[in-house]
């Protein structure tokens, strides 16, 4: 095969990739059709192995190091009887996608094209799903997430939630950076090319249509897309970086705050009074954090080697505050919550979720991993590794393929001139 036939091959095996993630067509559970790709992309890998290495330096081997300590406490539960490799199995294809998509740079049209391709995948679904919310006999209706609980707690706006094809709405919230970061080349000639504030207002415009989706989510998760966009702008903009930088940094500092607040505290049912929110009880989230932390602290080693997927779940009962729960689901209307966060939930906080699963040794690595791409001449992979690790203090993110991906397509530009990535 030539050079250019199998920069083809790499490139069409990308696409396709991104494209199965996005239709999320499950096979026999946890895999789903994307993953038939993987020992392919293993052996792009292994065919690259030279650019792999340089790419894995470039981090300092952070990536190893943090697959090396997960690998080493899995088999230790493992030979205790405490856990599999499973997880590990899911971090260490999440380090492949990352290694893949960095040494396959797509072509920026074909890049482009795929963006927009899946922004209207994203924007029909949403049109199709409303269409079908009001008229019953046409498809659709599953597009949309139906909790019938939010509308008996006031919560109308999180009683009808756009999902696309994925299983929940936050995880098309997450995913919703992907297609963006993918326009990104297209969004910065735009912003660099306007002429006049009628076409801002336009181009703008176009925008909120195609964020439509995203924000009938209600996914705290839209901060990622929030903080690319915004880098993106101030990318475009060199000469206004400086006035524009404050006051955009204000305002995603401000959205993550308060999406750090509907999770700590009890928002709902709102207080009549100063200070209109209710803090009476935990907030539905840090119940089950608590019960993480608490496992954690529980004996010296655990922070080190972590606890095991099976000894978490074996142990989550014994340190579930049941008054607590009862407390907590009467303040959200929800007893049907009771039983479940008394029994096993997911942490929900992908920090405490390394820690319990691998030890804080490989949560360190894994985190200065993360933080090595931020860079002060890159104010938008700055900003997007950032809003991933502030949305991981609610949510366990570094498991989805999407955010591995996408941060591999931000960072091929400033390194690509490093890798040499396409030479075998």
């Amino acid at each position: 095969m030539s050079s250019s036939n199998f920069k083809q091959f790499g490139s069409g095996l990308a696409v396709t990739y991104i494209l199965l993630v996005f239709l999320n067509l499950p096979l026999f559970s946890p895999f789903a059709a994307q993953d038939l790709l993987a020992p392919l992309l293993a052996g792009f890998i292994l065919w690259h192995w030279r650019a792999a290495l340089l790419i894995i330096k470039q981090s300092k081997y952070t990536l190893p190091a943090f697959l090396l300590l997960a690998f080493l406490t899995s088999v230790y539960h493992s030979y205790c009887g405490n856990g599999s490799f499973y997880d590990f199995s899911v971090f260490a294809y999440m380090g492949m996608l990352y290694l893949f998509f960095r040494l396959n740079p797509l072509e920026e049209k074909v890049q482009v094209r795929l963006g927009f391709a899946l922004l209207c995948l994203l924007l029909g679904g949403f049109c199709l799903g409303l269409i079908a919310v009001f008229f019953p006999n046409f498809p659709g209706y599953s597009l949309f997430y139906h909790d019938s609980s939010s509308a008996d707690r006031g919560l109308a706006l999180l009683a009808m939630r756009y999902q696309a094809l994925f299983p929940n709405p936050n995880l098309l919230g997450s995913f919703y950076v992907l297609p963006v970061i993918l326009l990104r080349p297209w969004l910065q000639k735009q912003f660099k090319a306007w002429q006049n504030w009628r076409q801002c207002l336009l181009f703008f415009g176009i925008l909120a249509l195609c964020l439509l989706p995203l924000v009938s989510s209600a996914s705290k998760h839209a901060l990622m897309t929030l903080a690319v966009l915004t880098g993106i702008l101030l990318e475009a903009w060199p000469e206004k970086r400086r006035i524009l930088r404050v006051p955009a940094c204000t305002v995603l500092i401000l959205f993550g705050a308060l999406c750090l607040l509907t999770v700590l505290l009890p928002t709902f049912p709102l207080s009549k009074q100063f200070p209109y929110i209710n803090t009476s009880c935990q907030g539905n989230y840090t119940i089950h954090q608590e019960i993480y932390l608490k496992m954690l602290v529980d004996q010296g080693r655990y922070s080190l080697i972590g606890i095991g997927s099976k000894a978490l779940r074996e142990n989550y009962p014994k340190f579930a505050d049941r008054k607590k729960i009862v407390e907590m689901a009467a303040k959200y209307n929800t007893p049907h919550w009771v039983e479940p966060f008394a029994t096993f939930m997911d942490p929900h906080h992908e920090y405490l979720n390394l820690a319990t699963l691998f030890g804080l040794p490989a949560l360190f690595c894994c985190l200065t991993f993360w933080l090595f791409h931020c860079q002060k001449k890159h104010l938008t992979i700055t900003l997007f590794v950032l809003a991933v690790l502030v949305c991981c203090l609610w949510d366990d993110l570094l498991s989805k393929r999407w955010l591995w991906v996408s941060l591999a397509l931000l960072v091929i530009p400033p390194f690509r001139s490093v890798d040499s990535p396409n030479s075998p």
